[in-house]
């Protein structure tokens, strides 16, 4: 089996003028793909999909994100930028999701994720 990953859909793309803002759903692949404890590996600057229809996936940015939010119905996620590994944890008493096959209920839960990232000077 191999390990989960995880893509993100972008939805909306901004740049306020010193930071590149980034909106979108956060898509986990389904069983029997496996998820990993510590979490599974995923680069918020090479996992992305332009669904925001820029043409390119994500534009000026030099780094991995500062801040992130990630929040789905029954799941959230913390993001390790140095590790570049999405640990998601059960929105129901913040456990870790248990390694082995993803669950059902992440595969489909539709997850949320914003994330800021410094601008190229």
């Amino acid at each position: 089996m191999a390990e989960a990953k995880a893509t993100l859909v972008t939805k909306r793309v901004w740049d306020d003028g010193k930071k590149i803002h980034v909106i979108g759903t956060l898509g986990i692949s389904a069983g029997p793909d496996t998820y990993t404890a510590g979490g599974i590996a995923f680069d918020s600057l090479v996992n992305v999909v332009d669904g925001a229809n820029l043409g390119i996936a994500m534009i000026g940015t030099p780094s991995q994100p500062f801040y992130f939010n990630i929040v789905g119905g029954s799941y959230f996620g913390q993001y390790s930028a140095s590790t570049k590994k999405l640990k998601v944890l059960v929105i129901a008493g913040g456990t870790e999701v248990a390694a082995g096959a993803v669950p059902a209920g992440l595969s489909s839960d539709v997850i949320t994720a914003y994330f800021i990232y410094d601008k190229m000077s």
